[in-house]
């Protein structure tokens, strides 16, 4: 029998560790923040404008987070193949983002389809990414 040498996987890599605790993270303050401005948005909580505006973005800033994870760990990771295939699969995950948002938008202008908020496109993006990634990964054995 002959033994083949199989690639070690990505998810032992340490770079990959570490970008999916930092992502995993941001994920958690995200839903964190978001649930606790809603909660004090809709329960009279808020505090009065201006102080309001900076209550709302505040879930925006793991978001902002979560680009600077992205980008850090295409820095940190070592091997060229899998970084391309990263930058590959965020590249698709934007132009899918992009393309699903702007058909909506023209689905809603000429088609009367309900309005949907712009804080759902981050949602959006990360099921795009993880769908690219999922196909990078298949089709770059």
């Amino acid at each position: 029998m002959s033994q083949t040498t199989r690639m070690p996987s990505i998810t032992t890599k340490p770079s990959w560790r570490r970008y999916m605790l930092r992502f995993s993270a941001a994920m958690v303050t995200y839903v964190a923040v978001l649930v606790a401005v809603d909660y004090a948005v809709r329960g009279g909580f808020a505090p009065p404008k201006p102080w309001l505006y900076l209550v709302a973005v505040a879930p925006a800033v793991p978001v902002a987070a979560v680009v600077v994870i992205v980008l850090r760990y295409l820095l940190e990771e070592e091997d060229e193949y899998q970084r391309m295939l990263s930058i590959k699969a965020y590249v698709m995950a934007t132009g899918l983002t992009l393309t699903i948002c702007t058909g909506w938008g023209f689905l809603q202008d000429f088609a009367g389809l309900p309005q949907v908020a712009l804080h759902h496109v981050f949602v959006l993006f990360c099921v795009c990414q993880g769908i690219t990634t999922g196909w990078t990964r298949v089709r770059g054995r």
